[in-house]
């Protein structure tokens, strides 16, 4: 997967889990923080839960908290390792 596909694929479940937001979240790239995305913590699981569904597979708990920007987390959805 490219960094545009799974930035596209993260879009969809930011705006699943914050319909009423979902415009803010077009413009995101690989040096977003997810703190600046504004979720709070359930919202953030649900948005991982989202991503796991879509690749079928589930994020070490490890790997999840060294996650802080976009591209840790593409990097965790294509490698399984966030860093």
């Amino acid at each position: 997967m490219t960094d545009a596909e799974i930035i596209g694929m993260i879009q969809e479940a930011l705006a699943d889990v914050a319909p009423n937001r979902a415009g803010e979240f077009n413009d995101i790239t690989v040096s977003t923080t997810i703190e600046s995305l504004g979720l709070d913590s359930i919202a953030t699981m649900e948005m991982v839960g989202f991503l796991e569904e879509r690749v079928d597979t589930t994020f070490p708990d490890e790997e999840l908290t060294a996650v802080s920007t976009i591209g840790h987390l593409a990097n965790l959805i294509r490698t399984g390792k966030a860093a």
